[in-house]
């Protein structure tokens, strides 16, 4: 792969929520109640703006993040599972892609067929995007605006060829990252750009409750220097389908990223009280982290509107 210099990865984490999303519907507990804005959790997607144009999951509020955060174009997405949480925002990709680009004030011969949006998700995915969103496949003689996507199966893709993505001759490589959510099968992702001799990486591994070793050493073979590790961690409590704090900072630990941000929370604590318990209870446990701390890293709880560099 040839070396690039360029002006480095930068992501918006645009939801860190849990599939209820903070603040819950009919909740009255603090955490739902509380005016500090890091505590209004959006369900989980993040923003990739810099140097191309991506999105991961696109869950129920995915219309309102897109405004929020000013997305103009799509150059990619990326699904990590179907759960409603994270996919069933699709058709406001539409915007970006529809299946006619027509424009009444340009002459005829101005409009153009629109280029589809690339979504790449694994096979399951695949199957429950063409089951749920079927109309999206169907064909129609008249209205009815849907997005025009192309489904790739991450199965195509390896640690040999990785997808290579494109905007004005800067380029990043993405490596699925299988993981399991509970017995479902899921993915995460592996962002690494090359800058100048060396390579920057940002690993997104949301909604899981186990990765396999062979995922660990797919992301440790590739990432270079990993700036950032954006990892599900649900509460403090374990459960069935995602990891608790404390089990995903066990496999920080494997990973060591210069910065480590949890994700997908509930509202069974604030902001604040969970950096508290991440410093008080688990960094004392972890040897590899506490140095990466004292050396100017992080371990902390992600919030939406964190803006992440590499």
């Amino acid at each position: 792969m040839p070396l690039l210099y360029n002006r480095g990865m930068k992501m918006i984490i645009m939801g860190s929520g849990t599939s209820h999303g903070v603040p819950v519907i009919g909740c009255n507990c603090k955490v739902c109640a509380s005016s500090d804005e890091r505590d209004k959790r959006s369900r989980c997607s993040a923003y990739l703006t810099e140097p191309v144009s991506l999105v991961i999951d696109t869950g129920p509020d995915f219309r309102m993040q897109a405004l929020k955060f000013q997305i103009k174009k799509l150059d990619a997405l990326l699904i990590t599972h179907s759960h409603a949480d994270h996919l069933n925002g699709l058709d406001d990709v539409r915007v970006f892609s529809h299946t006619k680009a027509v424009d009444s004030a340009l002459p005829a011969e101005k409009n153009v067929e629109s280029v589809p949006l690339d979504i790449y998700a694994n096979s399951n995915t695949i199957i429950d995007i063409k089951n749920r969103f079927d109309y999206i496949f169907t064909p129609v003689k008249e209205g009815g605006g849907k997005p025009k996507v192309n489904l790739i199966d991450t199965a195509s893709f390896s640690e040999k060829n990785p997808i290579v993505l494109k905007n004005n001759g800067e380029e990043i490589y993405v490596f699925p990252i299988p993981l399991l959510h509970g017995t479902l099968n899921d993915c995460g992702f592996l962002l690494c750009q090359n800058q100048g001799e060396k390579r920057h990486s940002i690993a997104y591994l949301t909604d899981c409750s186990s990765i396999a070793e062979s995922s660990i050493d797919l992301i440790k073979n590739n990432c270079g220097r990993l700036d950032h590790l954006v990892i599900d961690g649900l509460r403090v409590r374990e459960h069935s389908t995602h990891f608790s704090f404390e089990q995903a900072l066990a496999v920080a630990e494997k990973l060591l990223a210069r910065h480590t941000w949890l994700t997908h929370m509930t509202h069974d604590l604030s902001h604040k009280e969970i950096q508290d318990y991440i410093d008080r209870e688990l960094l004392p446990k972890f040897e590899g982290l506490c140095t990466l701390v004292a050396l100017g890293g992080s371990v902390a709880p992600a919030y939406d509107g964190l803006v992440i560099e590499s």
